[in-house]
């Protein structure tokens, strides 16, 4: 039905001056629609829940962890990137059990989580701590050189950006745990 109703535009829709302008037009406005069942299929999706769950358990833990080595209760930790454990180790970790479990570990989405958890890993250690520490250094450095009343005097750079190793590696056990104890969907 939805098919004739575009072809019937379609050909009523040429003019003299722009002929067939209206087919690019609606083909590009045409939106196929999704296979499945929709929100019901994310939610039954053993790979998305882990994900999720591992994800949203190191955000979680995060608040414990921040009471633990600064003495307060902060529910804003949840939010924060950075800090103990790591939640993107943690949800590539999940991910990549659950596709290990669910498609085996010849299978080659396995192999394509495999490598980008690694990067990922690898990125929260390397690239995003060094820029956090680049970040500290210029704090320091805008401190000392620039007065109070200066506008760039208030700026402070995010410190806390990457990961140590341990906190990566508690990310990834986290994931790996929640990846392989969650139940089947």
């Amino acid at each position: 039905m939805r098919r004739q109703f575009n072809s019937a535009i379609l050909a009523d829709s040429g003019s003299a001056t722009q002929p067939g302008l209206a087919v690019p037009l609606l083909a590009a406005l045409s939106i196929p629609p999704i296979p499945g069942n929709g929100l019901a299929d994310l939610l039954t999706n053993r790979v998305f829940l882990v994900g999720f769950w591992s994800w949203f358990s190191a955000q979680f833990l995060k608040i414990f962890t921040k009471r633990f080595k600064k003495g307060v209760w902060d529910l804003g930790a949840m939010l924060e990137s950075g800090g103990m454990p790591s939640s993107h180790s943690s949800l590539c970790a999940g991910i990549t059990t659950a596709i290990a479990i669910q498609q085996g570990l010849g299978s080659p989405l396995f192999a394509a989580c495999l490598c980008f958890s690694v990067i990922v890993m690898y990125d929260a250690m390397g690239v995003r701590r060094h820029a956090g520490k680049q970040a500290e250094v210029l704090n320091k450095v805008i401190d000392e050189l620039l007065d109070d009343d200066h506008p760039m005097g208030e700026v402070k750079l995010k410190e806390v950006l990457g990961h140590t190793p341990r906190q990566v590696v508690c990310g990834g056990l986290l994931g790996l745990a929640v990846g392989l104890f969650f139940p089947a969907c």
